[in-house]
Formats: structure tokens, sequence, C-alpha cells
């Protein structure tokens, strides 16, 4: 999941200013990507991936093989999203998901067709869909939800995310399969992009959305300058899929969120 060039990283422990903001370009994304996941929140997400890096950045000069850094550092954002004491935003909610489920059926309103083929609209629509796969996934442990996030949705093996997580597979692969029943379970009955007999469409959330603030038109949250995906395209293929593969398809089908943290690390350590 994280990927280092070896030499930049041998370069960037013995002092070389220009290795060290090459690695740290590389890890921001794949951290940011992963603390998003965890955390379900951009601003949570930035702060996470910001005391990571400096963390990694520290402790770089411990690293024995420069080719394993990149597994190092995994560990290392690993730990801490796991490990943290302060819950994020979404995290604070403490949604079970039964709770998400009840809240998912409240104030669903037919989208009107002409609103819903302009592009503001449709990323917006694409942003409904993104908070909510990422607010599903924190009615999980934090101890399951990384098992999820690095199995079904970055599809690491057991071994790699067993080592990730330093634990064995065995205890991992344990771990992934309680998550991943409690998130199947979920979305087969509660998600219409999964399943036809759930009530929920994400264009049915836009009003109550907007009236929410969770969403506003023309000032997207995640970033996004475009929709990342068709929704009713999406729908369609991810139905044509088994009942098992069919949460990891929906999971897997948000955008790799783009940033900016790593250059305001390494303007703070000027």
């Amino acid at each position: 999941m994280i990927h280092l060039d070896p030499e930049q990283v041998s370069a960037a422990r013995q002092g070389d200013r220009a290795a060290l903001a090459s690695v740290v370009r590389s890890l921001q994304r794949p951290v940011y990507g992963l603390a998003m996941r965890m955390l379900a929140h951009p601003a949570d997400a930035e702060d996470a991936t910001q005391e990571i890096l400096i963390k990694i950045i520290t402790h770089l000069g411990t690293v024995r093989d420069d080719r394993a850094a990149g597994g190092w550092a995994l560990k290392v954002a690993s730990r801490h999203l796991v490990g943290m004491r302060k819950r994020g935003r979404v995290e604070a909610m403490r949604m079970t998901f039964k709770d998400f489920a009840d809240d998912l059926e409240t104030g669903l309103v037919a989208a009107d067709e002409d609103q819903t083929e302009t592009a503001i609209t449709a990323i917006a629509i694409e942003e409904i869909k993104i908070g909510c796969t990422l607010a599903m996934l924190t009615c999980l442990t934090r101890s399951l939800r990384i098992a999820y996030v690095l199995g079904d949705i970055f599809e690491m093996s057991d071994t790699e995310a067993a080592e990730a997580l330093e634990i064995t597979a065995a205890a991992y692969r344990q771990r992934l399969s309680r998550a991943r029943q409690q998130v199947t379970d979920f979305v087969q009955s509660s998600c219409g992009m999964v399943s036809q007999g759930a009530a929920c469409r994400c264009e049915k959330r836009l009003t109550a959305a907007q009236d929410s603030g969770r969403v506003t038109l023309g000032a997207p949250a995640f970033g996004l300058a475009a929709p990342a995906s068709d929704i009713p395209k999406l729908r369609r293929q991810i139905r044509t899929l088994e009942d098992g593969r069919r949460a990891a398809a929906l999971m897997r089908s948000n955008p790799s969120f783009p940033t900016t943290v790593g250059d305001l690390v390494m303007a703070v350590l000027k």
C-alpha cells in the first residue's frame, strides 16, 4: 500500500532534504487515504496525517532496511490511527449500525431528474456516497475498522496486513471476518447501492444532506473537481456482483483523496 524508493529513503536518512521531501510526497496520499477511511472527516484526517508524517520523519533513521521502509511507515500509520486517544468528529457520534440505518431512513426525498443532471449536483451526490461509506466504517471498532480497510478496501494479503498491524495472520483473519460480516449485513439491509430492496439512494439523501450542512452545493468537502463515478451505473455494476463482494466494491469506488499536507509538514521543518 505504501511504496517508497529505497534510494530516496537512504538519501533522506543521510540528511538530503530534497530526498526527504520526495519521501514525504510519496507518503502523504496513501497515509491521508488511510486516515480518511479511519476517521471519516477531512480535517481530522489531515491532522492525523500530519502527526503520522512527523513521526515517520523523526524516526526514519531507525529504519534498518531501506527497501522495507514502506511497510514500516504503514506500521507507524496504523499504530497511530488505532491508538489515538482523541476521537474524530464522526467517531464521537458513536453510531452503531442500527443508529446509522435509522438515520438513512430519515428525510428521503425523490430527486428532481433535471437537478441531478447538473455537474454541481452530481458532485454533491457523489460526496453523499463518499461521506456515507466513510461514516459507515466508524460503526466498527477501530481494530475491526483498520482490518477491513487494509484487507477489503486496499486489498492487502493476510500476511501483509497482519504484519502492518503487528498481530498474527490468524488473528487478523478473525478480525477481518467479523468486520466484513458486519459491513455486509448492514449494506444488504440499508444501502440502495448494494440492495435493490433498501430504501436509501444517494440522490434521495440530497435534500436532507443540504439541510443538515453535510453537503454544500458548489463547495465539495472531499476535494472533488468532478464526479468520481456515475452513481446509477456504479449501482448497476455493484448489484451484478456476488453478495459478499458488493460492500467491498462500494468502498473501493471512493476516490484517491487529494492532499497537500506533506507540503505543510516540510514547511514546518524549514
